[in-house]
């Protein structure tokens, strides 16, 4: 940086293939290390940090190699080139407390690696600023941001080592707290992820590392800063209204102009209906479908306003549309003409039904679920309760919009095999009938109408999810088969009209 020259850009070109090397000796070693490793236990982590250590290390010598190509730099005033050198000295400083245990050293190094980071990122906001003596340094600015983000990477990837992925600086701090309000030993926690959702949010299990009977503490989740205040406005909705079903939030994170933002909740007891439909655990899925509508009517009941509800499922379904067509392009048919007969395609369909929904409006509105998938439904044989777990869709709305989520994401399950398909199909009949006999308790007419537009929106949308071609067209059929028939019915006709039970769920 002080003093260019050719002779130095050609020793740090000629380096470039050991660190190919020593990066393709790491990858070798991790490859062979992870065949004889449980995947995502404690040595299969470790392992594949190193190998990311690895992988990071490389890209910040390739950063160092790409400043040779920078010909301003020889431009810049020697004050300029100072203050920049400073900078890659506390890079330079920063890597030499990189040194690779598997023990908690590493945790140690990338927290230190961690304050130094936003020390640098601010002295290089100081040397850019407009007027200052980093004008026409663009290129040399982008190469520093660059090491700078490399370094934060190395951070994470330090923490990730002991911790997991689910690990970063960014939340690390927020975690540590987390523990320490549960046990006295804030340092001695571990975190395993669960799943990384469809929208990219990190949920993981915060455990205390020295508990007698190891049961998880609580349960952390990240992801988009609006999902995060959308689940805790949706957490305090529920809490107000049915507390039982809802899981207490033990902390959160989320500042103004952050992306991301953050939530620990308590750890619930219990199992996901889906783990049970896919263990094929009949008996216990039928206590919860049990248990699950006696826990339903009491919450419609007791959140049950005289407000009409609408809520607009062809609207979401037009939403949703190009996603559906981007997995599936030729799925959902154009206009059609049939022995001189005409057929509407699917968009007009939605046109038509969207034009009946504003006369076929819910009488009234409860406090619904809104994602009433089966992965977001828990239950604690224990103690015959039911949980609610993904709270970010809570509102007040109609009660058809759960139960026919909660219809299609049983059918959509990926069994095939005749006699588990049947105990599916006899679960999602039990849900119907209980529906129904709620809706002529309370005088809904429109119940199975609704629930028809409701379940066409819903099979329609799932596909965008199933990438068997025959099992996507089945359900892309059920959706235009009841849109269909929805678009032909007259509104004073509706409370006529009665959902195709066996034709829609009969395998």
């Amino acid at each position: 940086m002080t003093q260019p020259s050719e002779s130095l850009a050609q020793r740090l070109i000629n380096r470039k293939g050991y660190r190919s090397t020593l990066l393709e000796k790491v990858e070798l070693a991790v490859a062979l290390d992870v065949q004889r490793r449980k995947v995502d236990g404690q040595g299969f982590q470790q392992s594949k940090s190193l190998e990311r250590l690895a992988r990071l290390l490389d890209q910040l010598g390739q950063a160092c190699l790409e400043f040779t190509a920078i010909k301003p730099l020889q431009q810049l005033s020697d004050k300029t080139r100072k203050e920049y050198a400073k900078l890659v000295r506390s890079v330079g400083k920063s890597l030499k407390l990189l040194m690779i245990n598997i023990d908690d050293a590493n945790t140690r190094q990338g927290l230190k690696i961690g304050r130094r980071i936003s020390k640098m990122t601010a002295r290089l906001a100081l040397i850019a600023e407009p007027g200052g003596s980093g004008a026409d340094s663009s290129a040399v600015d982008f190469q520093l941001h660059r090491m700078i983000h490399l370094l934060a990477a190395l951070a994470d990837a330090l923490l990730a080592t002991n911790f997991g992925p689910a690990v970063r600086l960014q939340n690390y701090k927020q975690l540590q707290n987390a523990a320490h309000a549960m046990t006295s030993q804030s340092d001695d926690f571990t975190v395993e992820r669960l799943a990384l959702t469809r929208s990219g949010s990190t949920i993981a299990t915060l455990k205390a590392e020295h508990a007698a009977s190891g049961n998880m503490m609580a349960v952390y989740k990240e992801g988009q800063s609006q999902k995060v205040i959308e689940e805790l406005d949706g957490v305090d909705q529920w809490k107000r209204v049915y507390p039982k079903v809802a899981p207490r939030v033990l902390s959160h994170h989320v500042e103004q102009g952050d992306e991301l933002g953050s939530m620990v909740i308590e750890h619930l007891p219990g199992q996901t209906l889906e783990s049970m439909l896919l263990n094929s655990q009949w008996a216990s899925a039928a206590q919860l479908v049990h248990t699950l509508q006696r826990t339903l009517r009491k919450i419609w009941k007791t959140s049950r306003t005289q407000e009409p509800a609408q809520p607009e499922y062809m609207q979401q379904l037009r939403k949703r549309m190009p996603e559906t067509r981007h997995t599936h392009p030729t799925l959902f048919n154009t206009r059609q003409t049939l022995c001189g007969l005409h057929r509407p395609g699917f968009d007009e369909l939605i046109d038509r039904v969207e034009a009946l929904e504003h006369a076929l409006r819910a009488p009234f509105s409860v406090l619904i679920h809104g994602d009433f998938n089966i992965d977001n439904l828990l239950y604690d044989e224990l103690t015959d309760r039911i949980y609610f777990i993904d709270l970010h869709r809570a509102s007040y709305s109609d009660y058809v919009q759960d139960i026919s989520v909660l219809m299609a994401s049983i059918y959509r399950l990926p069994i095939m095999d005749a006699a588990p398909r049947a105990e599916l199909m006899a679960l999602i009949k039990q849900l119907y009938w209980f529906a129904r006999r709620f809706a002529k308790a309370n005088k809904d007419a429109g119940f199975d109408a609704r629930l028809a537009i409701a379940l066409g929106r819903s099979f329609a949308t799932s596909t965008r999810f199933i990438y068997d071609p025959p099992f996507a067209n089945r359900l892309a059929l059920r959706a235009n088969y009841l849109l269909e028939a929805i678009s032909l019915l007259k509104p004073d006709k509706s409370s006529k009209y009665r959902l195709p039970l066996e034709d829609i769920f009969s395998d």
